[in-house]
């Protein structure tokens, strides 16, 4: 069909009307206040994480930044409602792997991980294991030969059988064949409370979380191969330390991330841009971000949102197959 001049014109003109208006709402995002949503209570690391960057987002973004704290089941109850929220990119999940790894190994049915776009991982924390100073261990050997010469009589405190340092800790006493007697703790803080207080002689955590028991405790090792822990800048490797035994175990730590829902990266590029944009912005220049991060022990990694999904998923797929071969003894 030949338009006429008129009817081109007017056609030309509602085109770019439309451009224009789809480019306006592009652009208008966000138009509300976004909420980092936790899926932890108050004063965790992962709180620590999103309430490190909550108040400088706002600068980048435009708009008010908000820290919701839904706690329970082990961090369960929290990705539940994270699944459940409207997938606009207006709700940001703060969370750390392998505790998410942990959450859909039991329960398949909470989310599996191509339901999440990761923003960035923003604090990798290799775990640690520490003793107690009154045990009068100085080394992993120690322990081991006093596991092995009293079975059932060490006790190790455990923040929840989906945190990286029992998981770990867990897969080493197997290896070894240590009888270890686990007690069960609600959250870190009430195991560090009740290492520090001598009620227990192992626990296990990532390694800047675990800072609050430094006086209490030595240090047994890092479960990472390279590198060491700023605060912890003696902490041997377990598996350096293991050698003598040819026995290695599984390394790893806390991942703690930002995610939307996948739906926003495949049905709003340009949101999920923004954010990633917003956080690469605050993580990279805004320096009061860096001096309060670094006042509170957080980590300020920035990665890039492909290379923070990849890492994620290298996560999951390796604790994955640890939690399954616990599973199946």
């Amino acid at each position: 069909m030949k338009l006429t001049r008129r009817q081109f014109g007017t056609f030309t003109a509602t085109a770019a009307l439309l451009a224009s208006t789809s480019q306006l709402f592009a652009q208008s995002f966000p138009s509300k206040e976004i909420t980092l949503l936790v899926n932890y209570g108050a004063g965790g690391a992962v709180d620590r994480t999103a309430r490190a960057i909550q108040p400088f987002l706002p600068d980048a973004l435009g708009q008010n930044v908000i820290v919701e704290n839904i706690g329970g089941a082990g961090g369960k109850t929290g990705l539940k409602k994270f699944m459940e929220a409207e997938r606009d990119g207006y709700t940001i999940l703060t969370a750390f792997a392998p505790a998410t790894t942990y959450a859909k190994f039991t329960d398949p049915d909470i989310f599996s991980l191509s339901d999440l776009a990761i923003i960035n991982v923003m604090w990798t924390d290799p775990a640690i294991l520490l003793a107690q100073k009154d045990t009068g261990w100085t080394s992993l050997a120690d322990m081991i030969a006093y596991a092995r010469e009293n079975p059932g009589k060490v006790t190790f405190g455990s923040s929840g059988k989906g945190s990286v340092g029992p998981i770990l800790a867990r897969a080493m006493f197997d290896e070894l064949e240590l009888d270890i007697k686990i007690v069960p703790y609600k959250g870190g803080g009430a195991a560090r409370k009740a290492f520090a207080s001598g009620e227990i002689q192992l626990t296990a955590a990532g390694a800047g979380g675990a800072t609050s028991i430094k006086d209490d405790a030595v240090v047994l090792g890092l479960f990472s191969d390279a590198g060491t822990a700023p605060d912890w800048p003696d902490a041997p490797s377990i598996n350096a330390e293991l050698a003598a035994m040819n026995v290695s175990v599984p390394e790893g730590g806390a991942y703690r991330f930002f995610a939307v829902h996948s739906d926003v990266k495949n049905n709003h590029p340009d949101r999920f841009e923004t954010l990633v944009k917003a956080f690469e912005q605050t993580i990279n220049t805004n320096q009061a971000f860096k001096d309060a991060a670094a006042k509170s022990g957080v980590g300020t990694d920035w990665q890039g949102a492909e290379a923070a999904q990849a890492l994620i998923e290298e996560v999951d797929a390796r604790f994955t197959k640890i939690l399954q071969d616990e599973a199946d003894g």
